[in-house]
């Protein structure tokens, strides 16, 4: 099954390289003559937050150093550090120059990015900005549950008249794909351990199994409990009511929702610009703005066509250009450009483990068991390293990767401590990793736990025999062709694996117990593959604190000793172009290392050198049929992503994607 997808995935890498350097050399050459200034915060200047920008737990992205690097930039803007959001938005509470905030778009989350366990980190740093007296304002059009666990903390909430609003719960659907197996005649085996192990239900089941489905209920339940609790807090409401109303009204029309008091009013967007003109002192002569009760027809001042910065002739979604404003991604960078301190000698390594755990060198969103084990031993023999916080955004994956990062982790702590601090997912393979830790930090609404293993084998026979293809094997020994594709696994065979994969889930329950300081009879009885909320996590001693990565980089600094007075050290860096090319045509393993921040602001966001990011409509679209088509490619890049050299598995189910 490797050596199938890893073909696979290699011819269509290569087509994209050689694609990627042809637009490389043609839009380079076009945006060279381009160029651009710093951001600059402007006086009285509104913070402007588009929310469809994925907010990343992985390590700032480098900013553009020319226009070259601008032309390559990701459509829409890159991801954006969560940290770096969380830093920018910290500073605006107590920046003179920074007026208020203006909160916009739909959040667009990929299981990883914007999840729900980073989200919690974002909102609490809105929050600061409102107990400071700043007014944040939010604009919705059709927000979902998640849009609206942003924007119930703002100070201020708008709903387009045209507008709806979706307040009606959690949903977790599941893809299954063994109906299509099976119809083209694709078999799949799978041995596990752990009734709950629900990862190789996809390929085994048609539904849910009675396992899974409770244990997703209680995740799904326990998130719920945590949005209603702090939407009620922000908007002064009782969380028994929100709940009546997700039963009974779900879909709310504007006047239901600002009936019920979920938004304050319902206004055209025009009424809101005009508000944030009064706000950042910025006067525009031109007609008043249209009232959504005003209906007499007509307009009172001077004749749109005759002023193009009149507030409705602005383009849906755009902010004019004369109102003073920044955005996001260039306050972060100033702010953090603002705080660095790069002479810092003692420094706190913050280590990145975002995404799917494979062997080797890994790529974006992926945590490669080779690449990463080389990075924390060069930081164990670095001296100015004092501490270690690993920041775990993962759903696991290949147990050999896991148990490679595992074992560097360890020999660390042994003579630097190891903080973990958990994002939206530190499940099975993700939790593994962070059995390592002197303390484990998570949110209520992380994901976590999945102590179990299992493992996969597909075979291709009924489809070539459908198609005329047959195959024909020798071999020295009964077992030679143990992981064929072409045929299914004996009982004999099957047992061996089973075998296997019991060795490796003792070893798993060993880890949990030994690291947690619990009985392995208790361990047991918590594992089965079970995923749980971090808030139960915690009160199962799988967790330690409710807290954030900022929590866990404080810790870890007390108990390196070093005070308030360090730096930080990222992991794993972000590569720019040149990095890019280069090793392209280098075969040398690329280093992973980062760059130094300061201990009030350490991760870095890219910025714009013009603030048509800022003008522009919002990017990113979300829908029904646009969120199914990421799922079905979330799914197919897992599958593609199982590379175990044992083929075995420590991963959470696949597909379980929040609504």
């Amino acid at each position: 099954m490797k050596q199938f997808f890893t073909n696979i995935a290699a011819n269509l890498a290569t087509i994209a390289l050689l694609f990627l350097l042809v637009l490389m050399l043609t839009f380079g050459l076009i945006a060279a003559a381009a160029g651009g200034e710093a951001p600059t915060v402007p006086a009285n200047a509104l913070l402007v937050v588009d929310l469809s920008q994925p907010l990343s737990d992985r390590p700032a992205e480098r900013s553009p150093t020319s226009a070259f690097d601008r032309a390559l930039a990701e459509p829409g803007g890159a991801k954006l550090s969560l940290r770096a959001a969380v830093v920018a938005l910290r500073e605006a509470a107590v920046d003179d120059n920074i007026s208020g905030v203006l909160l916009r778009g739909n959040v667009v989350s990929d299981g990883l990015s914007s999840g729900y366990g980073g989200l919690v980190e974002f909102r609490e740093a809105l929050a600061e900005v409102v107990d400071a007296g700043k007014p944040v304002h939010a604009f919705l059009v059709d927000p979902t549950v998640r849009d609206y666990y942003i924007t119930s903390v703002a100070s201020t909430i708008t709903l387009d008249p045209f507008g709806t609003m979706q307040f009606g719960g959690l949903a977790a659907t599941q893809l299954h794909f063994a109906g299509f197996l099976e119809k083209y005649g694709i078999g799949v085996q799978v041995s596990r351990v752990g009734r709950f192990k629900a990862a190789v239900e996809p390929f085994t089941r048609t539904d849910m199994s009675p396992e899974n489905r409770a244990q997703t209920r209680r995740y799904l339940e326990s998130t719920w409990n945590e949005i209603k609790r702090s939407v009620a807090s922000s908007r002064a409401l009782d969380t028994a009511r929100l709940q009546t109303l997700a039963d009974s009204v779900a879909l709310f029309l504007p006047e239901d929702a600002e009936r019920f008091g979920l938004v304050d009013r319902v206004a055209s967007y025009d009424v809101l610009i005009a508000d944030l003109r009064a706000l950042t002192g910025s006067k525009v002569p031109g007609p008043s703005p249209i009232s959504d009760s005003d209906t007499s027809g007509e307009l009172v001042g001077t004749d749109v066509a005759a002023d193009t910065n009149s507030n409705i002739d602005i383009p849906f979604g755009e902010i004019p250009g004369s109102l003073p404003q920044i955005a996001l991604r260039d306050y972060a960078q100033i702010v953090i450009a603002r705080n660095e301190d790069p002479t810092t000698r003692r420094k706190i390594a913050v280590v990145y483990a975002q995404g799917e755990i494979v062997n080797g060198e890994g790529g974006t969103d992926q945590v490669g068991g080779a690449a990463y084990a080389r990075e924390l031993r060069r930081l164990r023999n670095n001296p100015s390293v004092r501490a270690i916080v690993l920041r775990v955004n993962s759903p696991g994956g290949s147990v050999v990767a896991s148990e490679q990062i595992r074992r560097e982790l360890a020999l660390l702590n042994e003579s630097k401590p190891v903080v973990v601090s958990m994002g939206t997912l530190a499940a099975s393979g993700g939790y593994w990793i962070s059995t390592a830790a002197r303390r484990v930090y998570a949110q209520p609404s992380t994901l976590t736990g999945s102590i179990g293993v299992f493992a996969i084998f597909p075979n291709f026979e009924g489809i070539a025999e459908k198609n005329g293809i047959t195959t024909d094997t020798v071999s020295t020994a009964r077992y030679a062709d143990l992981f064929s594709l072409t045929r299914p696994r004996t009982p004999a065979e099957l047992a061996l694996v089973q075998r296997s994969v019991d060795q490796v889930y003792d070893s798993f329950l060993m880890r949990v117990a030994q690291s947690r300081n619990l009985p392995l009879d208790s361990v047991a009885m918590i594992a089965e593959g079970r995923v749980w909320s971090g808030e139960d996590a915690m009160a199962l001693g799988l967790v330690d604190r409710m807290g954030n990565l900022n929590d866990a980089v404080r810790y870890a600094a007390e108990l390196a000793g070093v005070g308030e007075n360090y730096g930080l050290l990222e992991v794993p860096e972000v590569k720019g172009t040149a990095d890019m090319l280069q090793e392209f045509f280098d075969d040398s393993p690329p280093p992973v290392v980062g760059t130094v921040r300061s201990a009030v602001a350490f991760m870095g966001a890219p910025g714009s050198t013009a603030s048509a990011a800022m003008l522009s409509p919002l990017a990113m679209p979300s829908g029904p049929m646009t969120d199914a088509l990421r799922s079905f490619v979330r799914e197919v890049k897992a599958l593609a992503s199982l590379d175990d050299p044992r083929a075995t598995y420590a991963r959470m189910p696949f597909g379980l994607q929040l609504q």
